[in-house]
Formats: C-alpha cells, sequence, structure tokens
C-alpha cells in the first residue's frame, strides 16, 4: 500500500491536521485499521490520534481517496477511560 497526499490542512482551532489521501493498493481496499496502523508508524502518532472519515474506491480501479484528520494529541475520552478502569479493578480486588 502507497499513500500519497493530495490536500493538507493544519486546523488550529480544533486542534488536529485534516488530509485528503490517495491510496494506491493491491486487489481490495484496504481496511480502516490497517490504514490506521501505517499512518501511525508513518506519522509517529498513537492509534487513538487519528479518525478516518471514509475510504472511496472505484469500481475496477486499485486507488482510493481517503479523509482522515489526526489529532494533535490523544483524546481526553480515552484518558478517563483508562483511569475508571484502574478504579474499577480496584474495587473489585478490596471486596
Amino acid at each position: 500500500m502507497k499513500i500519497d497526499i493530495i490536500e493538507k490542512k493544519d486546523n488550529l482551532l480544533l486542534n488536529r491536521k485534516d488530509f485528503t489521501l490517495l491510496i494506491k493498493h493491491d486487489k481490495t481496499t484496504p481496511s480502516k485499521k490497517d490504514l490506521k496502523k501505517e499512518l501511525a508508524t508513518t506519522n509517529r502518532v498513537d492509534e487513538s490520534q487519528i479518525i478516518i472519515n471514509f475510504i472511496s474506491t472505484k469500481k475496477g480501479i486499485t486507488e482510493s481517496i481517503a479523509k482522515i484528520n489526526i489529532l494533535n494529541e490523544k483524546p481526553k475520552i480515552e484518558e478517563k477511560k483508562q483511569e475508571e478502569n484502574k478504579n474499577e479493578t480496584q474495587i473489585d480486588k478490596s471486596k
């Protein structure tokens, strides 16, 4: 899978970068999970910071267009969920 950037915008208001990508792939359209892994390694960010809006492929072509957002920092919701899980396990252990 080869990824080319068609358009890149810095969205300062929402604290993220917006991308339009051209993805050249073999046979099948890559899954969102595979694309997230690839983008996380190339951009050196955590997978939780990547939001894939859509991947669109025309019939018979091995190229796709994707719209994605990369957040500048990890979402706070993820951190809260991890803290809640830790608290729940500590409560369970005390019983």
